[in-house]
Order: C-alpha cells, then structure tokens, then sequence
C-alpha cells in the first residue's frame, strides 16, 4: 500500500460532510504503523484527506456497516453479500504549511485518500509545541488549559482567551452537569498563569456557590481567600449582612426609573422624567435657574400655541396656564432662582414676567360669561386678541431663547444622569409641582398618575428594597465621589489614595460600598455579587442596572480624561443562570430591562472591552440575540429536546452531527466549539479546586445518618427580618 496510514477513501462530498469507504484489509478497525496499533474510526476522533499541498482535517461522527449483493448480468448468478464499512465525518478545519486553521475552503474529489491522524497531525490540530514557548501579550494563543482530550490524553485542550471573552461565550448543560465547575476552573487556571497579574471578573450568582470556589472558612467559620494569587471579594444580598450589595437609587437611569415605577407613555411617563431631571439639577434641595428658564420657555410656548390654534377651549386653558405661571412665580425659591436668571437675561424679571402672565389672562378673559360657573363660556380668540398676546409674550420668549455670554451656565441635569437627588424631595416636591404644573392642561393628570404614584409610595417605604432606596425612615447619604467609589468596588479596584472620600452630610456606614473603599480596598481577581437572596420582583432590574453601569464606564473610557483608550481596560461578566433575566419571551411580552440591556452589550461590548460569559441549564428561554452573538460554547450534557433543537438553531449547522451526542456526555465532559478553541473537540474538564458549593444533595446518607437538625426558628427569624 501506498502509505501506511491510509484507511480509506472520499465515496461521497457535501458542503460540511464526506463519506468514505474504510479499506477491506482493516481488521477490527485498527492500522498498524510504526507509531504502533492506532484505532480507526472512533467517534470524536480525527481523520486527514491530503488535497495538493494541504490536508483537510475531518472529525469522525457515525460509523456503520452496509451489506450488498451483487447480480450477474445473466442474471443466471447471485453473489454472496458483501459488506462496506462507512464512516462519515465533518471537515472542520485545514492544515496547511504545518498550521491548523478552522474552516473550509477547499474540498476533497471521490477517491481522495484518507489517513488516520499521526502524532504530527496530533500536535498541529491541537497547537502542541516541542519546546516552551513565551505567550505574546499580544497574541496569546490558545495559551489556557481547560482540559484533557477523552480521545487522545496525552493532549491538553487550550482556550484563545481574547477569543473566548472577547468575543463572548456560553456554557450550556442539564442541571447538574458541571457547568459552575467549569467556569470556576477556566478562571483558577487563569489566574495561575505566571504572567498574569490582574483580572476583572465579575460574577451574578443566582444560586450563591461560587463563593466556595474561591474562598474557604477557617476554624472560626471566617471567609478567607482560598489561593493567594486569586484574590476575591464577595458581596452578598442578605440585609442581614454589614457587607452587603447596594445599588443607590440614582445610578438608575431614567429608563430603569420607568420599569420600575411601570410608568405608562401617555402621561405618567413624561411627569416621571421631568420630576427626574428636576430633582437631579438641584443643588442641595434648592431649584436652580437653568430649570426656571426651561420652565418658562416651555410654559410661553404652549400658550403662544393655544392662541395661534383653532381650539375652543384655548381662552380657558390659557387663563389657567397663566394662573398656574402665576403661583410659580410666587414660591419663594423660585423667586430667588429669578433673581439669579435676570442676572444673564436682564428683561426677566418676578415684575415683569407677573406683568406678562397677568395681561394675557385678561386678554384670554375678555368677554367671559359666569367665569367659574358650571356654564362658564369664553370669547373665542380674534385676531386681535391673538395679537396682543404675542406682543406681551415675544420679548420675553426671545430673551430667553438667546444663549447667554456663559452658555455652560445652562448644562441642566438629565433624568438619565447619575446624580445624587433627595428621595424624599423627588416624591413629595418635584413629582407635586410637576402634576401641579400639568394640572392646568388637563385636570385628570393626578387621575391618571395615581397607579404610578401608589407604586412610588410602595416600593419606597417597603424594606426589600432597602438596598436600592435606602432605609425607608431616612436618606441615603450623600457622599463624595459616589459614582467612582461604586465602580471601583464591582471591578474588584483598590482604593484611589488621592480621593477625598469624606462622610459628606452623613454617615457612609449604610453604603457598604463606600466604606469598604474608604477603609483601603485592595485589588480582587474575581467580585461575587450572591443574588441567591434577592427578591424577584427586582433580579432583571439589578442585573441590568450593573451590567448597563459597567457597560456605559467601558464606554466613557474613550474620553481622553480617563488616561486609557476604548477596549484597553477588559471586563469580564459572568451570567450565572442566565435565563432567570434575560428570557426569550413571546411576542405579546413586553422585553425586560434586563434582556434589553445585555442584548446590548452581547451587540456592543466587545468594542469596549466588556465580555459576557452566558451560563444556563436552559438555552432554550435564552434571549436568541445575546446566545447568537456567542463565538464559543462549552457545551455539558443536554436532555431537554426543545433545548437540543434551539441550540442546534444558534450554533453553525456545520457542528450539527457533533451535537448529536450530547444526551450522553458524562459529567466533566463537555463539547468545545468556536473560534476559542484549536480545533472542535470533546473534553474531560479540568476539576476545580476548591468547587463551587453546588454538590448533588445526599439523600441516602441523610436518611442512613443521624444529622443535626437546622436551627428552625434562627432562620425563620431572620427570614421575617427580625
């Protein structure tokens, strides 16, 4: 024969499979070679087909035996039936010029031969070097180990880590499967890398178990950190806890606002967000000038659009408008932000602006009849009329129209900035003078506020989102530096030395957050954010809140103030039973936050350096967006055929055979696919050490044992909040 390891050749091509006929001199499916006896034909295992200077790789996925009889062609004659052995395979990759390479682009004929893979081959496909070899910075490789081949031991499997997190990922499996080991162990072996130095890596714990990943107790039951070179900070829910996570209220933007408080779009949302960036533009408790000249503004416009309108109620809701103008006015802090105003706009006046509204409510009341009344009728609006309100009110709508000399004097405070703002202040000042406000237009704008303004109140004064809101009795305090303080403590930073993170207008022991980065937080690897005890009713809506908030700081690091460019400072996010927040939904179902918000970073993160990590045991009420934008999957055993097929949907049809085998993975072993990875292959996982506290519970044990019982009434205390 002419090579030694030939075993075959090409009978049948498609666009991702070829089928070849297995010589008839193989006995029981083995080749001898000067390498030793190999096994030919084993699923998972490697196949060569040499075209011109390359070899196509192939990954073996069936194997069958077929009979056939042949008929003489008198027909007189029939032959003993002969058997072919078949193999099928999918082409998964080239090599060419001693370097394997994923992806096809050239293809086999009939009759090419096919070699079973040698150790050279071996060492290619799976980017084994002789010697050691330096990892460039730049371009690492397949650098981290994961695991060991089930068909070839001798062969570390080894991830691409810009290509595995930079690109996103999924680890997919049933319950049980060792996904959490996974993901515990991709990390710990990150971290033992001697070159590395610093990682940023943050956890959602659903289930709270990776905490016994990274930590371990002492004697006296204190957490510590369980390896040296892995330093972890866990943040739990409990509000029990002194170190627990806060998120204070007005890093919320105004679209977490609205899902919050379920503000409706006709007229509870547009009161929410003006209440919102009028609270958030005060200094202290104070109004301040910039709001009162977009306040103005706004109220000539609208009358200035009543009078130039064909409506019949316009007189009346004109005479409103200004009576409403009228008391603005007449409070005693606007009074002085006036005073402020007519320091850039000289015309802008409390006399004159009490002169103008009070001339065109007259104008709107000429030739009323029984003002008040049940049967109270105006004059329509003549072009007179119509006139002399526009004389009254241009002047002054043009002053204040025009920038002044100090146009960033006029910088107003968005309902989506992270502004510190009274909530106590938000709910019974600036929500009231709002609808107050909006009443002179329609007098049903409390009516039709007051679901909203009921949620507001309820959600408030109730104690489980005491770490959003803050104790229900008092106010957060308003500290230094709030913003940069809280973004230090999820990215795991040390403490800035040269911040002056001062108590403010009272204590930071409510915000853990802070106190831990005013006490001189070191530098973790890994931030645990435990969400195990988090109340439902709000899991999508923290978790979008820190995933936007990471999100949006990547962003604003292209600003040349931050002192490094878009994409040089990586995070990594790691979604820990992802379909709890991000759920596919139907049609008739509005999308949450949550899913809104990672389907954005799954579009846009890798441009800023922000990589998601998508853990689930069901793909299938997984968003499409966020899986699809996955590179590569670690893929556990599978079950659940609604799953199996959804999966099948995302992943390239080119892996569609490999798939097949998942039902029976055994624990530890996972499919490797995507650009992460050499060459697609079937891996026995790497153990974690220490595992995350997610051990299948011992029921036989329990009922042969004679346990300790739990402490009823402790737990149940502390569950009630006593």
């Amino acid at each position: 024969m002419a090579n030694d390891h030939e075993i075959g050749r090409v009978v049948a091509v498609d666009t991702a499979q070829v089928t070849v006929e297995l010589n008839r001199d193989l006995k029981a499916l083995t080749r001898s070679t000067y390498e030793g006896t190999l096994e030919v034909g084993r699923i998972n295992s490697y196949i060569i087909i040499p075209v011109g200077a390359r070899q196509i790789v192939a990954m073996v996925t069936r194997v069958l035996l077929t009979e056939e009889s042949e008929l003489k062609a008198d027909k007189t004659m029939v032959t003993l039936p002969s058997s072919r052995r078949l193999m099928k395979a999918t082409m998964i990759g080239t090599i060419d010029e001693g370097k394997f390479h994923q992806g096809i682009n050239i293809f086999p004929v009939l009759d090419s031969s096919v070699l079973i893979t040698t150790r050279k081959d071996l060492d290619i496909i799976f980017g084994k070097s002789s010697g050691v070899e330096k990892i460039s910075i730049d371009e690492p490789g397949f650098c981290i180990p994961i695991g060991r081949s089930t068909l070839f031991p001798d062969y570390q499997i080894k991830i691409d880590p810009d290509a595995f997190f930079g690109k996103h990922a999924a680890v997919i499996g049933s319950t049980g499967s060792g996904k959490s080991c996974t993901i515990a162990t991709i990390i710990q072996s990150i971290t033992q890398q001697k070159s590395v130095r610093q990682t940023r890596f943050i956890i959602l714990d659903t289930n709270g178990e990776y905490r016994a990943a990274f930590q371990k107790q002492n004697d006296k039951d204190e957490w510590a950190d369980a390896d040296s070179t892995l330093k972890s900070l866990y943040i739990p829910t409990d509000p029990a806890e002194k170190e627990r996570l806060v998120i204070p209220y007005w890093f919320m933007n105004s679209e977490d606002f609205v899902r919050m408080f379920r503000a409706s779009p006709g007229v509870q949302r547009p009161i929410l967000l003006n209440a919102l960036s009028l609270a958030r533009g005060t200094d202290g408790y104070a109004e301040n000038w910039p709001h009162v000249r977009e306040n103005l503004i706004q109220e000539f416009n609208k009358i200035l659009g009543l009078s130039t309108g064909n409506e019949t109620k316009a007189p009346r809701t004109i005479r409103q408008l200004c009576d409403g103008c009228l008391g603005y006015i007449e409070d005693h802090d606007i009074k002085h932000q006036v005073t402020l105003l007519s320091k850039y706009y000289p015309s802008i006046t409390v006399e004159n602006l009490k002169t103008v509204f009070d001339n065109v409510r007259n104008i709107a009341r000429e030739g009323i009849h029984s003002e008040g009344g049940q049967y109270e009728n105006y004059a329509a609006l003549d072009v007179g009329k119509r006139r002399r309100i526009e004389t009254a009110i241009t002047p002054l709508l043009s002053a204040l129209s025009r920038l002044p000399e100090n146009s960033t004097m006029l910088s107003i405070a968005s309902a989506d900035c992270p502004k510190f703002f009274s909530k106590s202040q938000f709910r019974y000042k600036y929500l009231e003078q709002i609808m107050t406000r909006e009443d002179a237009n329609s007098s049903r704008t409390r009516d039709n506020c007051s679901t909203m303004l009921m949620r507001i109140y309820r959600l408030l004064e109730d104690s489980r989102f005491e770490f959003l809101f803050g104790p229900t009795c008092s106010e957060w305090p308003k500290v230094n530096h709030s913003l940069a303080t809280f973004m230090r403590d999820i990215l795991g930073v040390e403490c800035c030395p040269g911040a002056d993170l001062s108590n403010g207008d009272g204590s930071c022991d409510n915000l853990p957050f802070y106190a831990r980065q005013k006490c001189g937080a070191c530098r973790s690897n890994v931030v645990i954010i435990d969400l195990s005890l988090l109340a439902s009713e709000v899991l999508e809506n923290v978790t979008a809140m820190i995933g936007r908030l990471i999100h949006e700081f990547l962003q604003r690091l292209s600003d040349p103030v931050s002192g490094v460019n878009r994409g040089e400072y990586p995070v990594v996010l790691i979604l820990e039973e992802a379909q709890n927040y991000i759920r596919e939904g139907g049609r008739t179902e509005e999308d949450s936050i949550s899913k809104l918000v990672f389907e954005r970073i799954a579009r846009e993160g890798r441009k800023y350096g922000l990589g998601l990590v998508v853990a689930s045991q069901r793909p299938s009420e997984l968003s499409k967006t966020v899986l699809s934008q996955c590179n590569s999957f670690i893929v556990h055993r599978l079950q659940n055929p609604e799953d199996l097929r959804y999966f099948r949907e995302i992943v390239p049809g080119i892996y569609g055979q490999l798939l097949d085998q998942l039902p029976a993975l055994a624990p530890r072993s996972a499919l490797v696919l995507g650009e992460c990875v050499q060459a697609p292959a079937l891996v026995e996982m790497r153990e974690a050490s220490p595992v995350p506290k997610s051990r299948n519970p011992k029921f036989y044990r329990s009922w042969t044992q004679d346990e300790a019982q739990p402490n009823f009434e402790a737990v149940c205390a502390k569950w009630e909040g006593a």
